[in-house]
């Protein structure tokens, strides 16, 4: 069987002030991927502000085996509560991610908190019904553990890593309009910025954004933001992500498929992560985070290290890549594609929303 991905974000019409013929923004990284029988979401931000579009409800998911959740954050979590209850899928994500999904009532033996390092085998539906059932042979476990199948029944692995969010470049106080990729961040940083700058920019920024802009100030994309943010009940969160996490799953001998949500990394995973990815879904966003500080540089030129870390794996699927309702509103992708393919053996694939794409 055909390992299939599909995209489930939005892509803008091109923006006269850029060049290239996709030009997104940075938004959110769901994909649907089906492998060995499996369907995996990563990530479950389906349904979105009013102001973007959306393709699928989570109520409307019907099949999940898994699901993989990089961080806890309002554009990356939401929904996963929903389609784990309604289709039985495990979820797999941080700690943070977890417990907020084991207060909205998921079952426990449908969570697998994770902080890297984990190594996990993955199972079909079936077979994980036949363990239950005492069908088939199962994994040790302490008394009292819902069984699970030996590890010879598993469709495929995955390996967890630890991953980094990326920074928020600003001008003036403010997110820019647009990212153009090629653009260099050096310095202009606190001597502690960290990720607590996220935390603290989602939790007195973004959830506060209808009593930091008064109301004759909000154009639609804000308040699309605003009501969304607001809506706790249905859109599960946190302003702390958790610990970002980076996945890369395999599916079979000579087939590795990294995915990684955000730009940024640990210079001594990546280059430590076995098998290489042959596929790499990465995230093209923001000023990129190395080893817990800003990367002084452009995204493509972070990218270009990564990809040498990786092994230059053969394609490069962007990802925290879609229209977004607040600024930045897009990124100018054409720099690093053009550093990628002049400078290492990858070669980016852009995926329409919704249209599976065989990996």
């Amino acid at each position: 069987m055909a390992a299939i991905l599909e995209y489930f974000g939005t892509l803008p019409e091109p923006c006269p002030r850029c060049v290239h013929h996709v030009v997104v923004a940075p938004g959110t990284t769901t994909y649907r991927f089906k492998a060995n029988g499996l369907t995996i979401w990563l990530d479950t931000y389906l349904d979105r502000p009013s102001v973007l579009a959306k393709y699928m409800r989570p109520e409307d998911v019907e099949e999940a085996d898994y699901i993989f959740i990089s961080h806890a954050h309002f554009d990356h979590l939401p929904g996963a509560d929903i389609i784990a209850k309604k289709t039985g899928a495990i979820v797999i994500a941080n700690g943070e991610a977890i417990s907020l999904l084991r207060s909205r009532d998921v079952p426990e033996n449908q969570l697998i908190p994770v902080a890297g390092g984990e190594r996990i085998p993955l199972f079909l539906k079936a077979d994980r019904e036949k363990a239950i059932m005492g069908e088939i042979e199962v994994a040790p476990a302490m008394p009292g553990a819902p069984p699970r199948p030996a590890d010879k029944f598993a469709a495929m692995d995955v390996h967890c890593w630890p991953a980094l969010h990326c920074f928020m470049p600003m001008v003036d106080g403010h997110p820019p309009e647009y990212i153009d990729s090629l653009t260099d961040y050096t310095g202009q940083t606190g001597p502690y910025t960290c990720t607590v700058d996220i935390t603290n920019g989602m939790k007195w920024g973004i959830m506060r954004l209808g009593e930091l802009i008064p109301p004759e100030q909000q154009d639609e994309s804000v308040r699309s933001t605003i009501e969304y943010c607001n809506d706790r009940e249905k859109h599960l969160y946190s302003h702390f992500d958790g610990g970002q996490m980076a996945y890369n799953f395999l599916i079979g001998p000579g087939k590795t498929m990294l995915w990684s949500a955000h730009m940024g990394a640990y210079e001594g995973v990546m280059k430590r992560i076995e098998p290489k990815p042959d596929i790499a879904v990465l995230a093209l966003a923001g000023r990129a985070n190395l080893d817990g500080r800003p990367f002084d540089g452009s995204a493509a030129d972070f990218q270009v290290k990564q990809l040498n870390w990786l092994g230059e794996p053969a394609t490069v699927i962007w990802c925290l890549h879609d229209q977004c309702s607040l600024r930045p509103f897009y990124i100018d992708t054409k720099g690093a594609d053009e550093r990628i393919h002049k400078e290492t053996k990858s070669r980016v694939q852009y995926l329409e929303p919704t249209v599976p794409f065989t990996l």
